[in-house]
């Protein structure tokens, strides 16, 4: 089905009076939306989507579609995903809550809290890290480039998939490969490879590994977020349903060793209605300790991606602005302040990430918010 028949499918659900009363009638309404993509979408392997609504405190999550397309296994609302990208949100606070503690500043120099040798690496390759601030590394205004831009870096998702990366290791892909796009400051460019030596900086800092000291310092567990943690780098939660399979264009990525995407700019596993609850929570202001700490997060330091602050950027959907951020598996969660309500999308092949605006923008009618 072409996106234009797809909106008029979703808008075919959506359009039914809203459901403001009984919890179940939504349920069964997002139920009926998320059959609604796959029935219009055959190639789409699954849905997953998580609602959260902050007036009333409810939370509904459906799934639709299949978790493994080999076995025949059917996708359940609990099962979590890598997040991919979505977890430069959770970096980015991590970070700031650092700021709060004095342990750094946002205008602080990189070279003053790399390792040395990263440090030098970089140097090496044109990075002016006595003048790029952790600021610019958080709002992608750096002037680094990134090693996912390597196109073999990306092939080695089919011909090395067990390759178990490190961090060294793919900051040295970068300078090897890419030279810096331009001076601090200068211009936006995303980088999965500076919140790679955020990463690194949180784990100096906090005297822990990265999984860890992220749970401590965005408080996961006051937060009631049971069902997220950094894979390989922590346990995986007791009692967690098995991970769902994300696919690249039909590839099955689950086998994928996590190290390819793990060390600041991906890494965290979860289910959505954890990333959805995740989310109203940090836009809530119970992540930092002042109020001013998440102002300085939200405010946009560049207007590509409708608004890049720090591990935040701005999405407009059915006349809904949001904030949030997306991943690379398929993963989009936007808290819309002005409806109130928290919307997490997982759709599990890549190639068909693009439908998420649509999906959001039907789950808002769902729920009554005009347009």
């Amino acid at each position: 089905m072409t996106p234009l028949l797809l909106l008029v499918s979703l808008f075919a659900v959506a359009a039914q009076p809203p459901a403001r009363a009984a919890s179940d009638s939504v349920q069964s309404r997002l139920q009926q939306l998320a059959d609604s993509v796959i029935a219009a979408r055959p190639r789409m392997p699954g849905i997953i989507i998580a609602v959260e609504q902050q007036a009333t405190g409810k939370r509904w999550s459906v799934a639709a579609g299949l978790a493994d397309t080999a076995r025949k296994i059917r996708l359940t609302p609990d099962q979590p995903v890598r997040l991919a990208s979505n977890t430069k949100t959770y970096t980015a606070a991590a970070l700031l809550r650092l700021v709060e503690t004095g342990r750094l500043s946002l205008s602080d120099p990189l070279s003053k809290h790399l390792p040395p040798a990263v440090d030098s690496l970089l140097r090496r390759d044109g990075y002016a890290t006595d003048v790029i601030t952790i600021e610019q590394v958080l709002s992608h205004r750096a002037g680094f480039n990134e090693h996912p831009a390597v196109p073999s870096y990306v092939a080695s998702l089919r011909t090395d998939p067990q390759h178990r990366w490190t961090p060294r290791e793919q900051l040295q892909w970068l300078v090897d490969s890419l030279a810096p796009v331009g001076p601090p400051g200068a211009q936006f460019r995303y980088s999965d490879s500076g919140y790679v030596l955020l990463g690194l900086i949180v784990e100096r800092y906090s005297g822990q590994p990265l999984g860890p000291a992220v749970r401590a310092l965005v408080r996961f567990d006051q937060l009631g977020l049971r069902h997220t943690w950094w894979e390989t780098l922590e346990p995986t939660p007791p009692g967690v349903s098995d991970r769902a399979h994300q696919y690249l264009g039909g590839l099955d990525a689950y086998g994928i060793d996590p190290s390819f995407d793990l060390y600041g700019g991906g890494g965290i596993v979860a289910t959505m209605a954890d990333l959805a609850h995740f989310l109203t929570a940090l836009l809530n202001g119970q992540v930092f300790a002042n109020g001013a700490t998440l102002d300085t997060m939200r405010r946009p330091r560049s207007p590509e991606m409708n608004g890049y602050g720090l591990g935040l950027f701005g999405a407009v959907v059915g006349g809904q602005t949001g904030r949030g951020h997306s991943g690379f598996w398929g993963t989009t969660a936007m808290v819309f302040p002005e409806a109130g309500i928290t919307i997490a999308v997982s759709i599990t092949d890549q190639s068909e990430s693009r439908q998420t605006n649509a999906v959001m923008g039907a789950v808002l009618r769902v729920l009554g918010v005009p347009r």
